[in-house]
């Protein structure tokens, strides 16, 4: 059973994420560094939250969140939740992350029109581009604003691309008058798919109107644009190689693998008990891979190793790397005793090892995976974590999990 180690005193660790055996050391990685911060390091001056990390390989580029805060670049005078994207510093600066974030690095506030004309309304939940073989541009957004696109002019809820390679803001839900939320962007800034009415829709960036995939809600798209997985019925579907199938009749906040020979794996979070080893009351995550249109394998991730029980507790499902099983690695968070830890998920050895931890009664949730699990960033009320300003107030974090790649 991993070690619970306060992360105050951790330091980065040279580790390799397919090792035999679980890590001896405690903490796998680098101490977290908040990036919900201002120019100069500052506290933010409003909570932060919904982080998510590009998918391009071993890069990691950029980590996109939501923040009320109204002191993370200059000019932000709208009063209203915005979505920034932070660009992790180039270099060795990028890999120790042993000094506060900004200013090294950059942050930019992505809820702007093509004119950068700040939003009137409130921006969040963004869901950032990016797979193995492309570089990310993009992130989606969802936005009460009225101003962010000409085809927009009411304040209800829509969804946004923004291109921030070319400096353009485009709508998505075209033609939809309900409110538009929960967006999630394929890794080639291709197609979004986002949910309106109680249905899940999936849009083209550059043209064209929705189109309707199925009741639901809470959509996510796999880096590769090959699945879609999404809520629906208290339940989950996956659409992928030509098959939609339901892949649990209880579960929510599901994340899907690229395509690999062995399929999809689709990770989630449910109550109900799926496998023999679950013993724990509260809510699990689990793994099921998806193979010629029906579910293959089923495994209990919140466990201390595969096969073993139930860590106890409530345990939240961050998210799966693109190559999936039986190789990937899957991210998450357990709440358990009033502390609460966030682990990673070996598949390739069936060990999980501790990445953050945070105590008395503090919480981390939002947790958002790279490509390939060598980043991390989450959402957390600990006030202990390094270079945190803010005390129990709600910052996003960001993480190495192997010292020494993807410069």
């Amino acid at each position: 059973m991993p070690r619970f180690l306060s992360l105050v005193a951790a330091g980065a660790t040279a580790v390799s994420l397919i090792a035999p055996a679980a890590s001896s050391a405690g903490i796998f990685g680098t101490a977290p560094i908040p990036i919900s911060v201002g120019p100069h390091g500052e506290g933010a001056n409003g909570p932060s939250g919904h982080a998510t990390i590009s998918g391009d390989d071993r890069k990691a580029r950029y980590v996109a969140f939501d923040s009320a805060a109204s002191n993370l670049v200059g000019g932000d005078t709208n009063g209203r939740t915005d979505v920034f994207v932070w660009s992790r510093p180039h270099g060795r600066a990028g890999l120790r992350l042993s000094a506060p974030a900004r200013p090294s690095g950059n942050l930019v506030r992505a809820s702007v029109s093509s004119s950068e004309v700040q939003g009137n309304g409130d921006s969040a939940n963004p869901s950032l581009d990016g797979s193995m073989h492309s570089r990310p541009r993009c992130v989606a957004f969802q936005s009460t604003s009225s101003n962010l696109a000409p085809r927009d002019t009411d304040f209800v809820s829509d969804i946004f691309v923004r291109n921030f390679s070319r400096g353009r803001t485009v709508l998505i839900s075209r033609g939809i008058g309900a409110p538009a939320v929960n967006s999630s962007i394929d890794g080639n800034c291709g197609k979004v798919a986002f949910e309106a009415a109680g249905n899940v829709f999936v849009a083209r960036e550059s043209r064209g109107k929705p189109h309707l995939i199925g009741s639901g809600s809470n959509p996510s798209y796999a880096r590769d644009g090959s699945a879609i997985t999404w809520q629906q019925g208290g339940g989950l579907m996956l659409n992928a190689g030509g098959h939609t199938l339901r892949v649990a009749s209880n579960g929510s906040d599901p994340h899907v693998s690229d395509r690999t020979s062995g399929g999809w794996a689709v990770v989630f979070q449910t109550g109900a008990r799926l496998t023999g080893n679950d013993t724990n009351p509260g809510t699990d995550v689990y793994m099921r891979v998806i193979r010629g249109g029906h579910v293959a394998d089923t495994d209990l991730i919140s466990a201390s190793r595969r096969g073993a029980h139930s860590l106890g507790g409530t345990n939240l499902a961050g998210g799966i790397t693109a190559y999936g099983a039986p190789r990937g690695i899957v991210t998450f968070a357990s709440a358990h005793g009033g502390s609460d830890t966030l682990y990673y998920r070996n598949n390739h050895t069936g060990n999980i090892d501790d990445l953050a931890h945070a105590s008395g009664g503090a919480a981390i949730f939002d947790v958002a995976t790279s490509a390939r699990a060598n980043f991390v960033a989450f959402s957390s009320t600990f006030s202990g974590f390094r270079f945190d300003h803010n005390g129990s107030q709600q910052d996003v974090f960001f993480k190495g999990l192997v010292d020494g790649e993807a410069l």
